[in-house]
């Protein structure tokens, strides 16, 4: 058992050190252009170490991008937010608290599979918000769309206005059409 332990703790010292150079690396590169020795390297692990710990790359911004959508919605649990200005106040405020996040993305160029990963995760919340009719894919993919480039946009402008405002704008936004297509409030 102890023998196990010691490997848990070094595994996700490993993993942690390859998430933070994988994203140090995405600061400047594109992620295209990153590859696994470049990580391993920048990590201060072999190539072994990082393939006892993950597949490729993009196993590294799945794992990193569920286990923060993991602690997102245990965030979301704990404070009982059932409105979407809420969802999105919180969602805002972790890439203002979190610029480097967002910047990696953006200079990675893999907005598309954030936008991806956001696009399931909208769709969660309104599975276990909506129980009556829910919105189309093309619907999901609308709203989640429109969050993506005002989380771009509030980016370029350096996060300067409160999250709280922008999250009940958009939010007002999303319900009006939800309103207009179902004839009353249902988030």
């Amino acid at each position: 058992m102890k023998g196990t332990v010691i490997m848990d703790k070094r595994s996700v010292k490993t993993q942690t050190k390859t998430e933070k150079a994988l994203f140090e690396l995405m600061q400047h590169d594109n992620f295209s252009d990153i590859s696994i020795t470049n990580i391993a390297n920048q990590a201060g692990i072999s190539r072994m170490a990082f393939y006892r710990n993950y597949s490729s790359k993009e196993d590294i911004l799945n794992k990193f991008i569920q286990k923060e959508y993991d602690q997102f919605i245990s965030d979301i649990s704990q404070h009982s937010l059932d409105k979407l200005e809420q969802l999105l106040e919180v969602y805002f405020g972790y890439f203002r608290d979190n610029p480097q996040v967002l910047s990696a993305i953006v200079n990675a160029a893999i907005e598309g599979l954030a936008l991806e990963k956001q696009s399931k995760y909208l769709n969660d919340f309104f599975r276990l918000k909506i129980r009556d009719e829910q919105p189309s894919q093309y619907e999901i993919a609308y709203y989640s769309g429109a969050i993506f480039s005002s989380l771009l946009y509030w980016r370029k402008t350096d996060y300067k206005r409160p999250a709280k405002k922008f999250a009940d704008q958009l939010a007002k936004k999303i319900r009006k059409d939800l309103q207009e297509k179902n004839g009353e409030t249902i988030i």
